[in-house]
């Protein structure tokens, strides 16, 4: 359904995004993982045509055959929020502070769906009761801010299935919320997949959360995706160096673990975007690299000069 290839995308600064590549089938769940700044979220909006306006964006997306870059703004607008939704990781940045929920969420249906702003509130009522809000006619009247982290969440992603979208693109959908809310709205997102047969986008940076939802993962580093499989096989044997790291890096909760010994990490910090080296980007922080890694850029997958000797 979804055929990524030599997806880029550049700033003045640099080149954020190099040669992303991806598929996905319908009814699929993907997981995009990495560290801040490593490009997630640049790659969820350049899917959906919406990365900066700054931004030069090469490549190739193509949606059931339709090429989305360099697509004209109304092709683009007839497929947002109609076939493919976006639930972003900031609710109360996303809604609109002046506008009660439900007619936040009625609007795509009467402008996609051609309903009657009655029909439309009672196809809203419904969707809250789907995503898990109690006395979900009650919930239409209010404002985004009488809610919690939580339930604004829930209304985001209520307002992003308004359409039945056959993808939903979730960027960080459990920021700032506690651990058991953050459990119940990726388990969500788990089950309306399947119960829609929808295919799922969850881009974070927690490995629980991915290993708790998605099928398949791509791990993005310095805007380049250096490995990617079926979910299962890359955290139980991962074979990229940064994604070795990122694992190993994870807290453990056990009893026999020396909490006198400082956590795993990985040495360095992500290079800012002007600073990037031409080939690997992971090179200068990766504990077993190559002198041509700084150089040449690896490619295959897992993306390692190391994997390919």
């Amino acid at each position: 359904m979804l055929e990524v290839s030599g997806l880029s995308v550049a700033f003045k600064a640099g080149l954020a995004l190099r040669g992303a590549a991806l598929t996905l089938a319908k009814g699929e769940r993907l997981g995009i993982a990495g560290e801040s700044g490593s490009g997630k979220t640049l790659l969820g909006l350049s899917l959906l045509g919406m990365a900066p306006e700054a931004a030069h964006v090469t490549g190739s997306v193509q949606f059931d055959g339709q090429e989305l870059v360099g697509a004209p703004e109304t092709a683009l607008r007839s497929l947002r929020g109609q076939r493919i939704a976006m639930v972003f990781q900031e609710p109360l940045s996303a809604l609109n502070p002046l506008r009660r929920v439900g007619d936040l969420i009625a609007e795509p249906l009467r402008l996609h769906r051609g309903l009657s702003r009655a029909a439309a509130l009672d196809r809203a009522a419904a969707l809250l009761a789907e995503v898990g809000l109690p006395d979900p006619t009650a919930r239409l009247r209010q404002y985004p801010h009488e809610m919690s982290g939580g339930q604004r969440q829930r209304v985001t992603i209520a307002l992003a299935l308004a359409c039945d979208p056959d993808l939903l693109i979730a960027d960080e959908p459990t920021t700032a919320l506690d651990v058991q809310v953050a459990a119940h709205i990726l388990d969500l997102l788990r089950d309306l997949s399947t119960r829609r047969r929808m295919a799922l986008i969850l881009i974070s940076h927690d490995l629980r959360a991915i290993a708790r939802v998605t099928d398949r993962l791509a791990i993005l580093y310095g805007g380049d995706i250096v490995e990617q499989g079926p979910t299962a096989d890359v955290l139980a044997a991962p074979r990229h160096p940064y994604t070795q790291g990122l694992i190993a890096a994870r807290p453990v909760l056990s009893a026999s673990r020396d909490r006198r010994q400082p956590l795993p990490t990985i040495p360095g910090n992500v290079p800012a975007l002007a600073d990037l080296p031409p080939g690997c980007r992971f090179s200068g922080r990766c504990p077993v690299e190559l002198p041509h890694c700084h150089s040449t850029r690896p490619t295959g997958n897992p993306a390692c000069h190391r994997e390919a000797t």
